[in-house]
Parts: C-alpha cells; structure tokens; sequence
C-alpha cells in the first residue's frame, strides 16, 4: 500500500460520506455492507443505464471496480449498480468512485 495514495483516498471519499453505502475506507469494507452490496450486482439495467456502468468500465483506472474479478470487483459493481439505478449516478462518478475505492495497493493519484 503507497500512504501517500491512501491518505488521498480517505480524503477523497469524505466527500462522498453522506452516502452511507460508500465505504469510507477502501481497505476495511464491513462484511455486512460487503454482502449488502454483492446483492445489488445482478441489477438489470435500462440502456441509459448501461451505457453509465460501461463509460466507468472503460474510464476507471482499473478499467472496472477492481483490477480482477474478485469479492472487491462484485462489492464495488454491486455499489455502482446501485448508484446508477437507484440515485442517477453517471459513469463519470462511478469511475471517480471506483479510483478512490481501488484497494489494490496501486500508487495511482485522483487529484
């Protein structure tokens, strides 16, 4: 893990605080909120919607919610999905969040 990377994450996701399904730190997610979370990844999708889920897929560092398709890519998915459906998140905020929530120890800066 880079310090540096992870003091702007925790920083970065402050702003996002107020809602309560964002993990506010990407390296201690809650089994409960994790689970919670995986449930939301099966969502079905309107095309304006899928074209949001995919615009992240293609401009997220990890190019998706996480660098493989482990628990972390169905949490952070399952979020996205939720996002997008349910509170009109574009692809652009998801992928701002996915950035922020990358908890693969990469040295990547969001400024």
């Amino acid at each position: 893990m880079d310090f540096h990377r992870y003091g702007e994450q925790i920083e970065g996701l402050k702003a996002l605080a107020e809602i309560e399904l964002i993990p506010p730190d990407p390296y201690d997610i809650p089994a409960p909120l994790a689970a919670r979370l995986m449930q939301f990844y099966e969502a079905a999708f309107t095309p304006e919607q899928q074209a949001a889920y995919d615009y992240a897929m293609q401009n997220s560092n990890e190019r998706g919610p996480c660098c493989c398709r482990c628990w972390r890519w169905m949490v952070y998915g399952g979020l996205a999905k939720h996002l997008i459906r349910d509170r009109g998140f574009g692809g652009e905020q998801i992928a701002k969040i996915w950035d922020l929530s990358d908890g693969c120890g990469g040295t990547s800066h969001v400024h």
